[in-house]
């Protein structure tokens, strides 16, 4: 399951040291914290492996913050449950 939390361990774990002064949450833009939008496109991959969706690629180009991956990531799933 996506949630919150495991995008923000994506996050840091991208960020590496420079993860270490910020409070990651749903709030957190992912251009705030210093990704690049190679790391924000592989972080959208991996959640997208993870969660065994794909994302329509003009939604997850308009995710700004975290509380958006999840909202789309949920969004999706339940789309592909109705189909």
């Amino acid at each position: 399951m996506i949630t919150v939390e495991s995008i923000c361990a994506l996050i840091a774990k991208k960020l590496g040291n420079k993860a270490a002064g910020l409070t990651l949450g749903a709030d957190t833009a992912f251009d705030s914290v210093g990704l690049s939008s190679l790391q924000i496109a592989d972080i959208v991959y991996t959640v997208e492996d993870d969660a065994e969706i794909e994302l329509d690629p003009s939604q997850a180009a308009n995710v700004k913050t975290v509380g958006d991956l999840v909202k789309l990531v949920e969004a999706t799933k339940s789309a592909d449950v109705a189909a």
